[in-house]
């Protein structure tokens, strides 16, 4: 269509919101392998994504576009910075994203939305999709108020709330560590923070069951189990063949990452998933050893026989 900055005409089969992201990309990868055509969209200019901003969205691109699927990828994710500019960041998360899901569900469109363990408190563990919900940040709130706009607009929409998401590679203070232990140094790890790891893949599978079966309602993907981040390191260093004597392990203070942030409790009941759709519930630990074995070699040669 003239104008529109989406790249196809008439109807399409999926939409992919924030195809740059995490989970965005991995769920085109999954479509591709499938042979469904998708589109993705970015707010970043100069890719070959259709360009869309949350931010400052261009609803009226999307009038004479169909698709029969699309998955909101697109968010502010970063709980730190919905905390401190809750205002705009709100407006991304909730105002914009649900009236982009309505919009899209106008035209018959059915979807997924990504929403977060952070919708709890942590308190419980293992909570199921139907437990009451007491988010303590405003990350947590604000995809609790699209989970809610959902149910009541009655919205074609499944929600998949997911622990915590890795790549097919170590990222952030995983790679740090990797890179640091490779070469003979010291890390130190959080004794008193814990994760439930799913590996995106694993997300994309499911995201592509719930919209192919048309599901609804709320669903949680997540590991059997958790882990300190100081036992991830312990296994880290294993792994490398590392004297586990370079893994110190430390309290976080409430400075470096205040208790909002923190759960006690971080795993999803995820059986309602696996009994539904067949989806495998890994054990935190296979979900890191899978994920370290894909370093590089490049990182894993540095790991001489001498500092092993």
């Amino acid at each position: 269509m003239t104008g529109s900055p989406f790249q196809g005409s008439g109807s399409g089969i999926a939409l992919v919101v924030g195809g740059d992201s995490l989970v965005g990309s991995a769920i085109q990868s999954h479509c591709h392998e499938l042979g469904i055509p998708v589109e993705v969209s970015s707010r970043r200019r100069g890719t070959k994504a259709s360009f869309f901003d949350l931010a400052d969205p261009d609803f009226a691109s999307l009038e004479r576009m169909r698709w029969q699927f699309a998955f909101v990828c697109a968010a502010v994710t970063d709980m730190r910075a919905c905390q401190n500019d809750p205002a705009v960041t709100r407006r991304i998360n909730v105002v914009n994203t649900v009236e982009l899901m309505r919009r899209l569900a106008d035209k018959q469109t059915h979807l997924v939305f990504f929403s977060t363990s952070q919708v709890f408190d942590g308190e419980a563990p293992s909570p199921a999709e139907d437990a009451p919900t007491s988010p303590r940040n405003e990350y947590g709130a604000q995809k609790l108020a699209v989970e809610q706009a959902i149910a009541r607009h009655d919205l074609p929409v499944a929600v998949l709330r997911v622990a915590k998401v890795f790549g097919n590679h170590p990222a952030g203070i995983f790679k740090t560590w990797f890179e640091a232990l490779a070469k003979g140094n010291p890390i130190r790890a959080a004794t008193n923070m814990a994760f439930s790891p799913v590996i995106v893949g694993d997300v994309a599978r499911a995201a592509g069951l719930l919209a192919g079966g048309r599901h609804r309602g709320v669903w949680h993907l997540g590991a059997r189990d958790e882990m300190r981040y100081f036992d991830a390191a312990e296994l880290m260093a294993g792994l490398l063949q590392v004297p586990l004597a370079l893994v110190t392990g430390e309290a976080v203070t409430e400075a470096e990452v205040p208790s909002i942030f923190r759960q006690r409790h971080t795993t999803l009941s995820s059986e309602k998933i696996s009994r539904t759709l067949d989806m495998p519930l890994r054990r935190a630990r296979d979900v890191l050893e899978g994920l370290f074995a894909g370093v590089p070699p490049a990182v894993r040669d540095h790991a001489t026989p001498e500092r092993r």
